[in-house]
């Protein structure tokens, strides 16, 4: 079977676990931000915010290296297992030194921002074990395309994360209940399934590539902190540090939900996209632009519907989601939505660069992104609050798919995204905006019901109108083995 065809079989498998994760995690994020606080919601927000950071650093860039390097020595016909065992034991090596500074700065933690953050922090840290040990287990299975396994780990999973999520609060264990409820069940996945996934790696001779592993695992680290900073993390603590952990908390609630409906898509089959582009790029280095212009399709074709439904939108899903008294996030989500959409032109060419091997450039990049990001939070959030949070990372984002197209364009020559398929997948969506006005004739839950309704219908039938689908599309499909394929290539491609 050739690599695009184990690709395409996998991705299905990955977004339909996916789509399921998401609509527990959704449940989840409702019970917990209904039954919580606002403070200590944002109390919880803090936390999670500086855990991210924590795992970033600690991690030092391992899963990202597991993804990277393990379809080429499976190629290669060994090494697997030692890699493995090695990006594992670097990142526990980081998680212990952390926990160590945690529990003795937990003090300073709390006097910094004047509420008792520095207990749950360690807590978080502490829990961040399962989350870690996990992570290496998920990129290895993602890697080698079995998807079907990782998918049948992460929906039982998710489903027990609600359950628990639910009894620790009901149980009145308040924030740390919730940060051992969604960690606790990956360190035991993490521990009972772990072990079998290295025996069915290759074993071998293991090539002597600690510090070239390190080369490309340790810049991605530092990328990923500024990934952070541009992103959302430093908006949530600087909110918190200056004006308490409730305006941490709507910021917080504001951000979330785009994240879980827009990014639910491109976190699931970039590392899919990426494990196949380097099978192929290992053989052919000339199809570089072609594949990128492959995960430009596979992008906007997935995505273009929910971003302008949830910048139409948005506040209507806050509002019915997690009730009237959080709807002073909902018009932060939308344009949330806006701002993910925007991200999407440099995505691919930021895999271009991860497959040159040219980690520093992407490190670089991102601290530009960071620095511009971290300077207007500073000016702007001690004055205006949430209104001063959401302009740094507009600007921080909306630069970034020209630069990194500049980028590509010096070290390796122009790839241009397919700008008539981008065209179409906007058209598709189009139809989206002829159901605004009901928003102001119908209660809130039913408008966004009917609403939601009538985008799918509208969104399948111009969809087909405009033939999304061309001859590369069909073979996708195809080779995808979906239930109905050829009744969903009948329908899209009019034959």
């Amino acid at each position: 079977m050739t690599t695009t065809a184990r690709a395409s079989r996998a991705v299905p498998w990955s977004l339909a676990a996916k789509a399921l994760r998401f609509a527990f995690s959704l449940a989840t994020t409702m019970i917990v931000v209904r039954l919580l606080s606002p403070h200590d919601y944002g109390v919880l927000a803090i936390v999670r915010t500086a855990a991210a950071f924590v795992a970033a650093f600690a991690g030092l860039g391992m899963a990202n290296a597991v993804i990277r390097f393990l379809p080429e020595r499976e190629t290669l016909g060994s090494g697997s297992r030692s890699l493995v065992r090695f990006a594992t034991l670097i990142q526990l090596f980081g998680w212990i030194l952390f926990l160590i500074l945690i529990f003795m700065l937990r003090s300073r933690i709390d006097a910094l921002y004047g509420s008792p953050i520095g207990t749950p922090l360690l807590a978080a840290v502490a829990f961040l074990s399962g989350n870690m040990l996990f992570t290496v287990l998920q990129s290895s299975l993602t890697s080698t395309f079995r998807t079907k396994r990782l998918a049948a780990l992460q929906i039982p999973l998710s489903i027990l994360i609600l359950i628990l999520s639910w009894l620790a609060l009901r149980s009145g264990y308040g924030v740390i209940g919730v940060l051992g409820a969604a960690s606790l069940p990956y360190l035991a996945a993490a521990v009972l399934f772990g072990p079998s996934m290295l025996r069915v790696l290759k074993g071998g001779k293991s090539p002597r590539e600690g510090k070239r592993i390190l080369s490309y695992g340790l810049p991605l680290a530092v990328v990923e902190v500024f990934n952070l900073i541009t992103w959302r993390q430093s908006e949530t603590l600087l909110l918190g540090h200056f004006h308490g952990p409730e305006q941490a908390g709507i910021f917080d609630i504001a951000y979330r939900l785009p994240q879980l409906l827009v990014e639910f898509i491109p976190e699931t089959i970039w590392p899919l996209v990426l494990a196949a582009f380097v099978e192929v790029y290992t053989r052919k280095k000339e199809m570089l632009g072609e594949m990128i212009g492959h995960y430009f399709r596979i992008l906007f074709f997935l995505v273009t519907p929910i971003t302008l439904f949830g910048a139409l939108y948005g506040d209507l899903l806050i509002e019915t989601l997690y009730g009237a008294d959080r709807a002073i996030s909902g018009n932060y989500a939308r344009i949330f939505f806006l701002v993910f959409h925007v991200s999407f032109y440099g995505t691919p060419y930021s895999m271009a660069i991860y497959l040159l091997e040219k980690t520093w450039i992407n490190l670089v990049l991102a601290g530009l992104f960071a620095l511009v990001n971290i300077g207007l939070d500073l000016i702007l959030i001690p004055r205006y609050g949430l209104a001063g949070a959401v302009p740094p990372v507009a600007l921080a984002v909306g630069i970034s798919p020209f630069l990194r197209a500049w980028v590509v364009r010096r070290i390796h020559g122009s790839i241009r995204p397919p700008w008539a398929f981008i065209g179409k997948c906007y058209l598709a969506a189009a139809p989206i905006l002829l159901f605004y006005p009901l928003r102001s004739v119908l209660a809130v839950p039913i408008a966004l019901l009917v609403i939601a309704v009538l985008s799918v219908i509208t969104t399948v039938f111009a969809l087909r109108v405009v033939r999304i689908l061309g001859p590369e599309e069909l073979i996708w499909i195809r080779q995808a083995d979906l239930p109905g394929a050829e009744k969903i290539i009948k329908w899209f491609s009019k034959e």
